[in-house]
């Protein structure tokens, strides 16, 4: 069975909502050279001024944040440096995703280059658990380490904090997460760790520009000042390039953990791609000739769906290790064997997560005709515990509900949450703390471990607090313009593409056109699972349309709504109906020429209204 993540979803309220920001178009046309189209999507993402639409278009080095703007990341810096200079022994404890694997990457590069006595850690995703622990901290003192460095980890590791300055190590900590805290009648107060120095943008009287960077972009703002102090070990031009290597794990990061694609991430994200294919590292080169990558431009997508997933199946599955081990490849042979290998494990995660997905939609399939539910609580017993929030993700995406899918691990329940806008999961995990052995998390994730015999009280108790309302549990789709197909020509690709990193913060623009006449379709693709769709829309103009992985679902639409008759007429060109579809323009070519085309996203029924 081939299971689909883009289809319409199986909750299928949905309000269609024209987004309209007030916006002088004429004179951003006029001073920009570009369509009312594109002028029109810039406005949507609250760009309205000439100079921060040119700054957008064109992102730039120089608009990266000054690193000194981050709060104690020049004290770290400085703390480096100095443990550099004296020998002391620094060990950089990192985490086992595609953030924790960049950035203790960059910072073991930056170290090693300037002559640190360095080495690193990345825990066990399923032993270890996420950051720095005990277990940790004494082999630290066993190996006779000095300075213990975190990133993308440690603003929740107190305890093991402390054991260490009781051991008598100095302590870096950069992060991104929040910082726990607590109330003390109606005083909020943060819980910082007890190092030596923390740096995290997130932190009590932080003033950095921009606090939503992931954490290889915190380590970055060290490393920039760390290789300042260093500037007799390295020449201007070695600093330099340096840097703009680095930028490129930091892009990966960024992607890979979600950070919106705005102002510095924006520019990390642009000039980090452009520069992969072109880079020293080996590694990175090698897993994107394994996926042809190497002499394409790369975007988001390419990042976030086929690279990213590598470093994270590694420490899934395997160990992390094994990313970080191929990004300090320092040589091509080897390199290439190791980007097969990452490679392929993530072709096995794929195919656990297919697996585990299927069984999880058919679970919620049983819990939703059984009666009401608001919050899917689903077990599934043998899933991979890594993959949990994978598949919660996506059954989220199909269901809209808030979902958590709990797992069997060695010792208790394990599980993942993912959440809708308007559902704060950790504050509603909150409310049943007695329930849980560990739990922690944000509004839309979250991770917890509980004993087998607490399930079905969660699920009960979620369930009857949730509370969701009819607007709450109706999707939104933010079209940018009604756009008619006579306007989708090469020239409008170009401006578009323009728009790009698309990601969180910058989807890729969305139309809409209504009153749409669907003459004929056929299936398309593997196991026949997407449509060509014949399109012309009010104006007379036929395009094609792409309607990818769920032929399945489209048929039993247009079963629904104008019989199954329509359906086989339609696949014999016999038959005609009118629908309003929301679309990605895309241009398609074939034999060295280029036609205009349509992704479709999604689509209901004309009304004529």
């Amino acid at each position: 069975m081939l299971l689909n993540y883009s289809r319409m979803p199986e909750n299928k309220m949905m309000d269609w909502i024209l987004r309209n920001k007030k916006a002088d178009l004429e004179r951003l046309e006029r001073e920009l050279g570009l369509s009312r189209v594109v002028c029109r999507v810039l406005a949507n993402r609250g760009i309205t001024d000439t100079g921060q639409a040119r700054s957008f278009l064109q992102p730039q080095m120089a608009e990266l944040y000054e690193a000194s703007l981050l709060k104690n990341a020049d004290a770290a810096g400085e703390r480096l440096f100095h443990a550099v200079c004296g020998k002391k022994h620094i060990r950089i404890i990192g985490d086992y995703d595609v953030d924790g694997i960049m950035a203790t990457y960059l910072l073991f590069e930056a170290l090693r280059t300037i002559g640190a006595v360095v080495d690193y850690r990345i825990p066990d995703r399923i032993a270890d658990g996420y950051g720095m622990n005990m277990r940790m901290v004494e082999e630290a003192e066993r190996d006779g380490i000095a300075l213990l460095l975190t990133c993308d980890n440690g603003i929740a590791a107190i305890s093991p904090i402390a054991r260490a300055k009781e051991l008598g190590m100095e302590v870096i900590v950069t992060d991104h997460h929040d910082i726990p805290c607590h109330k003390e009648g109606d005083l909020l107060c943060h819980d910082l760790p007890p190092a030596d120095i923390v740096v995290n943008p997130k932190q009590p009287g932080e003033t950095y520009p921009q606090s939503g960077i992931c954490g290889a972009m915190v380590a970055y703002k060290v490393v920039c000042l760390l290789l300042e102090r260093a500037s007799e070990r390295l020449t201007n031009e070695e600093r330099s390039s340096l840097l703009s290597e680095l930028l490129v794990p930091v892009a990966f990061a960024t992607v890979c953990d979600v950070m919106e694609l705005t102002g510095e991430n924006r520019v990390a994200v642009a000039k980090g791609l452009s520069l992969a294919g072109q880079c020293k590292n080996y590694g990175i080169r090698a897993l994107l000739r394994a996926y042809e990558l190497e002499e394409r431009e790369l975007s988001a997508y390419h990042a976030g769906f086929l690279i990213g997933p590598c470093f994270n199946a590694a420490g899934r599955l395997d160990t992390a290790l094994l990313g970080l081990h191929l990004l300090l490849c320092d040589n091509e042979a080897a390199a290439a064997e190791e980007a097969q290998h990452l490679k392929e494990l993530n072709d096995i995660r794929k195919q656990m997560t297919l697996s585990a997905t299927e069984k999880a939609f058919a679970l919620a399939e049983e819990k939703l005709s059984a009666g009401e539910v608001q919050v899917m609580v689903l077990y599934l017993p043998d899933c991979h515990e890594s993959l949990a929030g994978i598949v919660a993700g996506r059954v989220r995406e199909k269901f809209y509900l808030p979902t958590i899918v709990l797992t069997k691990g060695e010792s208790c329940i394990k599980g993942s949450g993912r959440s809708i806008e308007g559902y704060s999961m950790f504050e509603k995990l909150s409310e049943q703390k007695e329930l849980f052995l560990a739990f922690g998390g944000h509004p839309m994730a979250a991770g917890m471990s509980l004993e087998e015999k607490n399930i079905p009280v969660l699920e009960e108790r979620l369930n009857a607090a949730a509370g969701l309302t009819k607007e709450e549990l109706t999707r939104k789709l933010y079209l940018d313009a009604v756009l008619p197909f006579s306007e989708i020509s090469e020239k409008l690709m170009e401006e578009l593409s323009r728009l790009e990193p698309y990601g969180n913060g910058n989807a890729k623009p969305v139309f809409a056109a209504s009153g749409v006449k669907l003459s004929g379709m056929r299936r398309i693709g593997k196991e026949g699972s997407s449509l060509r769709l014949n399109l012309t829309d009010a104006e007379g103009v036929s395009l094609t349309g792409l309607y990818f992985n769920d032929a399945d679902g489209f048929e039993d639409y247009i079963k629904e709504k104008y019989g199954e008759d329509t359906v086989i007429k339609l696949y014999r060109g016999a038959a005609a109906i009118r629908l309003t579809i929301a679309f990605s323009p895309s241009i398609d070519e074939y034999r060295g020429e280029k036609y205009p085309q349509l992704i479709i996203q999604h689509y209901k029924m004309y009304t004529g209204l």
